[in-house]
């Protein structure tokens, strides 16, 4: 629980998914009568691995964060990101079929699906991207943007280290991402969505549990027959399913 809570808690999650499965299993504390010592040794050591990564990488947001005004923050901001729609990824290679399989892009024998481990790609969902070129015209989310560009970097060096430590057990390791509160969305490596303008980081389980706690909530929803004027049922219908999304 402690480690749970210190996981989904902070600003990201950085859960490799061999480790979360170790987290489960060690939480249910079973594993200490049946492995080893050496075994539990070890679990514990992945434990603590994994706290450690989520609170330095809390530590690299906060930083960035706080140069967030900066003039150069700003001015590079422009020629260093990558979307996950339309750009082209300057080193990117397909991938194996234990690491990433698109069904669109691939059958697990050839080219399953392109992604670059050297740089960062930013999602935004489609009610965000309002210019012609589909960019955010949203002031607050071309910030985020450009703040969280600088911790790419770290990214990139945790995910060469993460590939190292993870080959131990013959995993791949998870991506590495940020998730702000106006929904942009900044993994590595750098993938394509299937769907382009869909993923919204706000609506995801880690997201809602780290930024909000259990709550009881009721919902009350006129269905008198000015309801059915302009839309405004679709509307009440969206903004209920919505709360429930984000519970």
């Amino acid at each position: 629980t402690i480690y749970k809570t210190m996981i989904y808690k902070r600003l990201t999650s950085v859960l490799p998914s061999a480790a979360s499965i170790l987290l489960i299993t060690y939480s249910s504390y079973p594993i200490a009568n049946a492995a080893s010592a050496d075994k539990e040794n070890e679990v514990k050591a992945i434990l603590q691995r994994m706290q450690t990564d989520v609170l330095t990488f809390c530590d690299e947001m906060e930083r960035v964060y706080s140069v967030r005004c900066e003039t150069s923050t700003l001015t590079e901001c422009a020629e260093h990101n990558f979307n996950d729609c339309s750009s082209t990824f300057s080193s990117q290679q397909c991938t194996e079929a234990d690491e990433l399989v698109i069904s669109t892009c691939g059958d697990g024998e050839t080219c399953n699906a392109l992604w670059d481990k050297t740089l960062s790609t930013v999602s935004i969902p489609a009610s965000l991207t309002q210019d012609s070129m589909g960019n955010p015209d949203d002031d607050e989310v071309i910030e985020s943007a450009c703040y969280s560009r600088l911790a790419e970097k770290y990214m990139m060096e945790k995910y060469k280290a993460d590939e190292d430590y993870w080959s131990k057990w013959n995993v791949q390791p998870s991506w590495t991402y940020f998730g702000a509160h106006n929904g942009l969305f900044r993994k590595i490596p750098a993938t394509h969505q299937e769907e382009c303008g869909q993923y919204d980081p706000r609506r995801r389980p880690w997201f809602v549990a780290a930024s909000s706690g259990p709550k009881d909530v009721v919902l009350v929803i006129d269905v008198s027959g000015s309801m059915k004027d302009y839309g405004r049922m679709d509307i009440a219908k969206d903004a209920a399913v919505t709360i429930v999304e984000t519970l």
